[in-house]
């Protein structure tokens, strides 16, 4: 227990503080010009995870890298995601509209889309995050990943959807929710999402880690009989 020692309780969660408010507030600075959430997100959840995992060589140094190599299909992702869910809102407001059982029924399943859709969005920048892969994959992957373990993705749902729904149904509580958010709020809901997301995703990051070994291995191994018959 002494707060001097670089081991003690004090030290880890002060260092566990520090780390989550540094990758919220980059989180909040990458994600100004609005298109770049997507990159965002996947370079926060990056630093969750290999905190989790316990190979985080520095908040920032992890953040920027994976938000550079991820850019690309996050951004994708993120407009596309964009895309789909302003024309399901809007087609839901249109049905409402419309006053017929059949407009009733498009609407249930506008919804049962839109939730669909918002499945997806939950896991895609974890995934990214998390493994090396073609857009298509990645994105079959997660879906793969959210109902192999639903009770997991209700809970994940629960921790990212309902802070924020409570942030805008109490406005006289605004300025501390907005403090919150500002300081440590996406940051916390991405750690405790991230240990969620590390329980589904260590087999396959231990498989893919051995195989890069073996890789390593053989490769060295082949580098050595080139070395020893050129000498």
């Amino acid at each position: 227990m002494n707060p001097l020692n670089e081991n003690s309780l004090f030290n880890i969660i002060f260092n566990k503080l520090g780390d989550i408010i540094i990758a919220n507030l980059l989180f909040i600075l990458c994600s100004i010009p609005l298109i770049t959430i997507g990159p965002a997100l996947t370079a926060l959840y990056h630093c969750t995870l290999r905190s989790i995992k316990g190979n985080n060589p520095g908040t920032v140094k992890t953040f920027f890298r994976a938000f550079k190599e991820s850019f690309r299909q996050s951004v994708l992702v993120w407009i596309l995601f964009l895309v789909i869910l302003a024309v399901l809102v809007l087609n839901i407001r249109f049905l409402l509209s419309q006053d017929s059982s059949a407009s009733q029924m498009l609407v249930y399943l506008s919804m049962a889309v839109t939730a669909f859709a918002v499945i997806g969005f939950l896991y895609i920048f974890p995934v990214i995050a998390a493994f090396s892969n073609s857009l298509k994959n990645l994105l079959r992957n997660s879906y793969i990943f959210a109902f192999m373990h639903f009770p997991s993705t209700i809970l994940i749902a629960v921790v990212t959807i309902l802070p924020m729904y409570m942030t805008y149904q109490d406005l006289a509580l605004l300025p501390l929710y907005a403090f919150c958010w500002f300081f440590f709020g996406f940051g916390l809901t991405a750690e405790i999402n991230s240990r969620l997301f590390y329980r589904m995703f260590k087999p396959y990051l231990e498989k893919e880690e051995s195989e890069e070994q073996e890789e390593a291995v053989g490769i060295e191994e082949s580098s050595s009989e080139s070395d020893s018959v050129k000498s």
